[in-house]
């Protein structure tokens, strides 16, 4: 007697089912990729927002600082203050180049560079080499506006017209493009302050 033969099957995958499940791990695969692409352009993005915002409270915090502390000048000193609407000098107790407290010369001005295209705000220190730029912004615009004690503004300081204190209230700085202004705003502690002449001190 025979015995009936028994069928062998073979264990493992056949070449089609090989080729589904690379076709299923590429779709899998190229998903994920193009998730993580977009993740990491999303941080890059907004972690250079935030990094771009910080910095820019920064320096406009610098701006404040030496605004806050300006001081007069004696009657017939040559740091007295000065401004108009591109630019302006004086001294204050809070230089960006000298130890905070140090009474120092200092200058900000607004100067377009046409090679780029930007209003460049640059700090002129008391023993600086070269200005240094604080930031810049996109077109030939940019103001310091002057403030007295009543509020009203001008465009330069000393006003022309009447007797003014050697400083004002406050100074606006109107920065960026005509689509997004922005306007920093310095209050000046001492503005009211008045020094006596030198002869009225040094006098016996």
């Amino acid at each position: 007697m025979i015995a009936p033969k028994l069928s062998r099957r073979v264990n493992g995958f056949t070449l089609i089912e090989i080729l589904v499940v690379l076709i299923i791990t590429g779709f899998v695969v190229a998903i994920l990729m193009q998730s993580l692409y977009q993740v990491f352009r999303l941080q890059t993005h907004f972690g250079s927002e935030i990094f771009n915002t910080q910095n820019g409270a920064m320096q406009a915090d610098w701006f404040r600082q030496s605004i806050n502390g300006l001081m007069p000048d004696y009657e017939d000193g040559k740091h007295k203050f000065r401004g108009d609407q591109r630019q302006m000098s004086g001294q204050t107790l809070a230089s960006l180049d000298q130890e905070n407290g140090a009474l120092a010369s200092f200058a900000w001005r607004l100067e377009y560079v046409p090679q780029s295209g930007m209003t460049e705000l640059l700090y002129v220190g008391y023993d600086s080499v070269r200005p240094m730029q604080v930031f810049s912004w996109r077109s030939n615009s940019g103001r310091f506006i002057y403030v007295d004690g009543d509020n009203e503004v001008h465009e330069s300081w000393p006003p022309s017209m009447g007797k003014w204190p050697q400083l004002p209230s406050a100074i606006y700085l109107e920065s960026g493009d005509a689509n997004q202004k922005r306007m920093i705003v310095a209050a000046i502690s001492q503005a009211k302050v008045r020094l006596p002449s030198r002869a009225v001190i040094e006098a016996p």
